[in-house]
């Protein structure tokens, strides 16, 4: 009897031991077919989220700029402008000797001075630059193949360098009507055996930010952009 009883305690064991190890198989699978599932779905929502959006890094806080300079050689006889210093529209920036009164074109920022007052100077130099501060904006380069799908007032979202990740939302303001590298005389491209070689050509826009963000301390830094294309 002991020995029958021993067999069967041991026959039940096993089976336990048989059923422990089966479920412990079943949650692992489990386990890695959620696992798995959720690695798909991440991987899906990306392949989405690449679709749905156009995404580009060539993108920068751009303004028009305004290069001071004297129609005549001369002695700057008036001549006090520095870097950092707000000009309005009309403003007097100053003189040559025996010339014509220079004026700001815009309420503006001084980005550079580059000349002091007294100072002997030439038609082409350059006496100063003032940033338009009305007109600051977003000027981003995206391929011609993707061009054709955007439009002016598209919604675009920006995050600037200086600000970490924080979002800035806009719109497409302009679109350039003429590559880059047809400004620059440069759209044809022949190798050294004189056959031509196609290339990708790159178009500017410009986005305006709605948000309110003083971007006057930033012009010409870096700028990432995200369009989407589902609206």
């Amino acid at each position: 009897m002991n020995e029958t009883t021993e067999t069967k305690n041991e026959t039940k064991n096993e089976s336990k031991n048989e059923a422990k190890k089966s479920g412990s198989t079943i949650r692992i699978v489990l386990i890695l077919t959620v696992f798995l599932a959720g690695v798909a779905a991440v991987g899906i929502y990306f392949v989405w989220r690449s679709a749905g959006y156009l995404t580009t890094d060539n993108a920068r806080v751009t303004t028009t700029q305004f290069n001071v300079m004297s129609t005549i050689p001369g002695t700057l006889e008036r001549f006090n402008l520095y870097e950092g210093q707000y000009v309005a529209e009309n403003d007097i920036i100053g003189w040559v000797e025996n010339g014509e009164t220079m004026r700001s074109p815009f309420d503006g920022l001084v980005v550079r001075a580059d000349a002091r007052q007294g100072q002997q100077v030439s038609p082409m130099d350059r006496l100063a630059v003032i940033a338009d501060v009305n007109n600051i904006h977003i000027r981003a380069y995206v391929d011609e193949t993707d061009v054709g799908r955007l439009y002016r007032g598209q919604n675009v979202y920006v995050t600037i360098d200086p600000f970490g990740n924080h979002q800035f939302t806009g719109y497409i303001s302009e679109i350039s009507r003429i590559t880059s590298a047809e400004l620059a005389g440069q759209s044809l491209f022949f190798n050294t055996g004189g056959t031509f070689t196609r290339v990708v050509h790159i178009l500017p826009i410009e986005i305006t930010i709605t948000d309110d963000v003083l971007l006057d301390e930033f012009i010409g830094v870096n700028a990432r952009v995200r369009i989407p294309l589902r609206d």
